[in-house]
């Protein structure tokens, strides 16, 4: 008779679930018997009670297992503990809700997917932690950064796993994660808007000058000003302090750490100018008044001038 267990995770995350759970389950001497898709209960159930006594303890899956309908409550009596000779694995695309009864759940045992957590510090720990599990040392600027660019955490472990396998045993580091985790545009996006909120002055224009190759210089404009949002509420509120401005934008640690950069190289006033004048420059984009890149190169060079004076 057969054992149940439940996976409820769709996606990549369900996918990680069902082979970390089989892998698990072989470790402990269990031949993988198959998929199938649906079905009905008492067939998937009087496969679990075919197995003869001295026949091999084996494991099977069930995908789109929502698809059996509510488990009939009549089985129960044929359900196993883990000990049982046939395990199943059912997997639901989310939690199965009102598919068993509290009978039922008694004798089932459910597998969660993990969601990482909403605020970025914690998700920065979330991150630190993980990497700690599996032997990967991260810095804490690492971390900021990758949670800051990937929201789904099945991709956050992915480029964890591809990170360090690069480190081979060295710390990754932001530099890594820049160089390994994006692709050519958004890796001279982040260069661009690093470069500027350090006062990086020969960099932000070469960088520029890659950029002046596409039709419309809107993104990077979009980019900037969000960049610079975090410094510009810091400077105007300096007694509201990180962690409310953080939580006013909804913003994770890194854009935070960057608009401080920002301040100190720029006057609170130099970086309100320059947000007017990209909100202005935005506007006429869409008018007969477009000034394009000679216009935002005039911005940030006007900017990029007063780097040094705090006045």
């Amino acid at each position: 008779m057969p054992h149940l267990r439940i996976i409820a995770s769709g996606g990549a995350s369900g996918r990680r679930l069902v082979a970390e759970e089989l892998e698990a389950l072989s470790k402990k001497g269990r031949a993988f018997a198959g998929t199938r898709e649906g079905g009905e209960w008492p067939a998937i159930i009087a496969a679990g009670r075919s197995m003869g006594l001295f026949d091999d303890k084996r494991v099977s899956t069930v995908e789109s297992a929502e698809l059996l309908g509510p488990f009939p409550d009549e089985l129960l009596p044929y359900l196993e503990d883990e000990a049982a000779s046939e395990v199943i694995l059912l997997v639901f695309e989310k939690d199965p809700g009102k598919t068993f009864s509290a009978a039922a759940k008694k004798k089932i045992v459910q597998i969660k997917g993990e969601s990482a957590p909403f605020w970025s510090a914690q998700r920065k720990k979330w991150l630190l932690d993980l990497a700690a599990k599996k032997g990967i040392v991260m810095d804490d600027d690492a971390a900021a950064l990758l949670v800051e660019l990937l929201e789904d955490p099945e991709e956050v472990r992915a480029e964890l796993e591809k990170l360090g396998v690069y480190a081979h045993g060295a710390s990754v580091n932001a530099e890594m994660v820049k160089e390994l985790s994006f692709d050519e545009g958004r890796n001279s996006m982040l260069k661009f808007l690093d470069a500027f909120c350090q006062a990086r002055a020969p960099e932000v224009f070469s960088v520029l000058e890659r950029f002046k190759q596409e039709p419309s210089m809107l993104p990077v404009l979009t980019g900037l000003y969000n960049r610079i949002r975090p410094a510009l509420y810091l400077g105007i509120f300096p007694s509201a302090g990180g962690e409310r401005v953080r939580n006013a934008l909804e913003i994770k640690d890194y854009p935070l750490k960057m608009g401080r950069e920002a301040l100190r190289h720029y006057s609170p006033q130099a970086l309100v100018d320059l947000s007017f004048g990209l909100l202005s420059l935005s506007w006429k984009e869409k008018t007969s008044f477009a000034e394009g890149w000679p216009g935002f190169e005039s911005l940030l060079m006007v900017c990029m001038a007063s780097a040094g004076r705090k006045e």
